[in-house]
């Protein structure tokens, strides 16, 4: 990817202020290339793998309930759901491991052609200093209670195994837990966890906030008793108002990943904007509405795709904590936790998926150049079996706005390769014809002329990569 800032196009038109509690901008450009359809959602048994998650956290504290929400997650298309087992739930009478409420989720989420990755989490007060059970809790630390956790996890891992081989240890241990203490209890569970399923793979860290230091400290320790084989992943929840904008910290724990054994990489495992104001939880006291939350979405995860990180959404449905509303659900709750319907981020997640899935390979720094103000992200993958080819394009520099107003920008691709390409507004779903008169090819790679560019992502694309259906977008 290359960002480029140079003179200014001409925009369609003025952009228009507008009502942030509307959710959705009423000021749309007519565009210059006659519509042709709209992107046809799959199911996720329709898609072999994808990078894509969806979070699907906090149901062992209730602040969601499965059966309200479960008949949007296949439609969705993501291929991967996270979830967290909770112990003190499953755990209320010492040694007694009642299933019941984690029997009804995870066979389910499979047979929808999703894959559960699991959270292990949090503590339990049956013992001794045995953790916290909120966010942000400390870790077990006494022998009874990391005795206690093992057999859980054992018995978790025992009894799911056959569903899922992803386990994350922990959510969010840094700052409150000392990294030797973290260190302690990632390496007793992935001990327990690859016991029970020796093909496991061992997810760590879960920082948010993302430190880097704090990662180098765990895996030092991890280092010291020679057990780095153990550990396959660091995952992390980069939290900020413009999506685009905390990637050098990614590349920092690449670094310090690279640094313990190259085997370990990165998963971004937990990221969302809510579709409201709300005074906590992450990115508070901003204007969010359902229309900057869609385009939030949108870029976190193709931010993502275009530097080869796994990407989760959170979360599929908002979370009544004990103090609010968490509003960063795909699917408006309720306050009694029932679906009242869904968002615009979840049609524009389900674009994303029903396109961007392993077929696709990014293209190693594809080239461009264009004529804009502002700068762009531009993104370039091509289909593995035909070499046909998909781009995306965004303007990246500012937080998402609620305002929809395009910029024509003269494109061109250094390393194009189109026969019959079409526009795609991800965020509507809805695909334009690219009229002949609009691009060509030459030397210089392919030209495509007053290409409609915001603060959304849009694609450039050969036909045949997009699954269309003959109705108009949403």
């Amino acid at each position: 990817m290359r960002s480029r800032t140079v003179s200014l196009a001409l925009a369609f038109a003025v952009p228009l202020a507008l009502d942030a509690s509307a959710g959705a901008a009423q000021n749309q450009n007519p565009l210059p290339y006659p519509a042709v359809g709209s992107i046809q959602p799959r199911h996720a048994r329709e898609i072999a793998a994808s990078p894509w998650s969806v979070g699907a956290e906090t149901m062992d504290r209730d602040y969601t309930i499965y059966r309200n929400w479960r008949q949007y997650l296949g439609p969705l298309g993501v291929k991967k759901a996270r979830i967290q087992a909770g112990w003190a739930r499953t755990e209320k009478e010492r040694g007694k491991y009642d299933w019941a409420w984690l029997d009804e989720i995870i066979p389910d989420i499979v047979a929808q052609g999703v894959e559960p990755w699991v959270n292990l989490s949090y503590g339990n007060p049956l013992y001794a200093n045995g953790g916290g059970t909120l966010l942000g809790a400390g870790v077990p630390v006494s022998e009874e209670a990391l005795n206690a956790w093992e057999r859980w996890v054992r018995a978790t891992v025992q009894r799911y195994g056959k569903y899922v081989d992803e386990w994350e240890v922990w959510n969010e241990p840094y700052p409150r837990n000392p990294s030797a203490d973290y260190a302690n209890l990632l390496l007793r569970s992935a001990e327990a966890i690859r016991a029970a399923q020796p093909h496991a793979r061992v997810l760590s860290m879960a920082l948010g906030p993302v430190s880097p230091e704090y990662a180098d400290s765990v895996l030092a320790v991890v280092a010291q008793r020679n057990k780095l084989q153990l550990i396959d992943e660091i995952t992390y929840h980069p939290y900020s108002r413009n999506p685009d904008q905390r990637f050098g910290i990614a590349a920092a724990l690449r670094e310090v990943a690279g640094r313990y054994a190259p085997h370990i990489t990165i998963r971004q495992g937990e990221n969302g904007a809510p579709s409201a104001f709300r005074r906590t939880k992450a990115l508070n006291n901003s204007a969010w509405t359902e229309l900057s939350q869609a385009k939030w979405a949108l870029r976190r995860l193709l931010g993502d795709l275009g530097r080869d990180i796994p990407s989760s959404i959170f979360s599929i449905v908002d979370m009544k904590y004990p103090d609010e509303m968490n509003m960063k659900g795909l699917l408006r709750a309720n306050e009694d936790l029932t679906v009242a319907y869904a968002k615009p981020a979840y049609y524009a997640v389900q674009n994303l998926a029903a396109i961007f899935d392993d077929r696709l390979e990014r293209i190693p720094d594809y080239g461009y150049r264009a004529r804009a103000n502002r700068t762009l992200s531009v993104f370039g993958y091509r289909d593995r079996a035909t070499g046909a080819q998909v781009v995306t394009v965004w303007f990246d520099d500012e937080v998402p706005s609620d305002v929809n107003d395009k910029t024509p920008l003269d494109i061109t691709f250094e390393g194009g390769r189109f026969t019959d390409p079409v526009y795609v507004d991800l965020r509507e779903g809805r695909i334009f014809d690219i009229p002949d008169a609009a691009w060509s090819r030459s030397d210089a790679g392919v030209t495509f002329r007053g290409v409609p560019v915001y603060d959304s992502p849009v694609l450039i694309a050969e036909r045949s990569q997009i699954p269309t259906s003959p109705s108009p977008g949403r």
